[in-house]
């Protein structure tokens, strides 16, 4: 049994962003799923089938370039949900589209930003009048990085039917319940920051950037860039406040380790460079030019030199998620 869309319902809509070439970034981004660390999706997908199957609609939220969509039809087959893919990244949800254009269980919607009202649009405005409701609501490795979260779960909460439920997860959480020993991620890209420095300031090789870490206006400007880039961590009661105040009953809340590889992590903060050393040559957002290829080179280098210290030359590390399930 296959989900059959509401009459009327156009899967893949007639809009610019359909059109666009595929982007290197996007396609970088998407690698991610060969990490060892996106084994955090594995609790989400059992969490979901134990409650939805084939018949039922899955709105991944935030769902990017499609990476929960795959691990879940990978593990159900034919018994997986039909699922609505939205977010708002064109770039990524392109990609989402190239994987999965011919499956006809998959559908897409792009959530714009109003510049004018300074927000990106609620569900209601995303789905217009084909989908009065879906059976269930995903959001991995996103919660964390929503600006208007008691907007976001308000929106969830009228689309979502009585009795559906949503499955939420981040590893950027601040939990108490977390198993001893485990990172937050993100929380570790201000460890390399620090050991970084330490690293410039008594190695010749890095003379060139020294200078940087006297001029404290320089260092505080590229903090708030990192800061935007990696979101500080709150803690879990802030999101179990917001989604009792949206009117969800709580179902469980549980934490996972999860076991990083130090490489696979150090590939993908690799991207993102600017954000976590950009002091190292100066970020263009801040000096107003792009970094030499030999900075850019620099800031790879003093990451890889820090994670090592950091880790104590250990291929891998344990992180911690935090899983939420929660009944309308």
């Amino acid at each position: 049994m296959s989900y059959e869309w509401p009459q009327g319902f156009v899967q893949i809509p007639a809009e610019d962003w359909v059109d666009l070439p595929l982007e290197r970034l996007a396609m970088k981004y998407d690698t991610v799923e060969e990490h060892g660390w996106y084994d955090n999706l594995n609790p989400s997908v059992q969490q979901i089938l134990e409650y939805h199957g084939a018949g039922d609609l899955l709105l991944d939220y935030s769902g990017g370039t499609g990476i929960l969509t795959k691990r879940l039809y990978e593990a159900a087959g034919d018994r997986a949900p039909g699922v609505l893919i939205v977010d708002s990244s064109p770039k990524f949800l392109r990609l989402a589209l190239e994987k999965f254009r011919d499956d006809p269980r998959v559908g897409y919607r792009l959530i714009r930003y109003l510049r004018e009202e300074r927000r990106l649009q609620r569900l209601d405005e995303v789905l217009g009048g084909g989908i009065q409701r879906v059976d269930a609501i995903a959001s991995t490795n996103a919660i964390h990085l929503y600006y208007e979260l008691p907007a976001t779960l308000q929106s969830w909460y009228d689309i979502l039917r009585p009795g559906g439920r949503v499955f939420v997860q981040s590893g950027n959480i601040r939990n108490p319940d977390a198993p001893e020993g485990c990172w937050i991620i993100d929380e570790t890209v201000e460890h390399i920051h620090r050991i970084a420095m330490e690293i410039v300031a008594d190695t010749p090789a890095f003379q060139d950037y020294q200078s940087a870490l006297q001029d404290s206006e320089f260092m505080a400007a590229h903090d708030k860039l990192r800061a935007k880039y990696f979101l500080p961590v709150r803690h879990v009661d802030h999101y179990k406040e917001a989604f009792l105040a949206a009117g969800f009953s709580p179902t469980s809340c549980t934490t996972e380790r999860i076991q990083a590889r130090v490489a696979d992590w150090f590939d993908f903060l690799s991207v993102y460079h600017e954000g976590v050393l950009g002091w190292v040559g100066g970020a263009q957002k801040i000096t107003g030019h792009r970094a030499s290829d030999t900075a850019v080179s620099a800031r790879r280098e003093l990451m890889k030199l820090a994670m090592a210290r950091m880790f104590d030359g250990r291929d891998s590390f344990d992180a911690v998620w935090t899983y939420f399930i929660y009944a309308r």
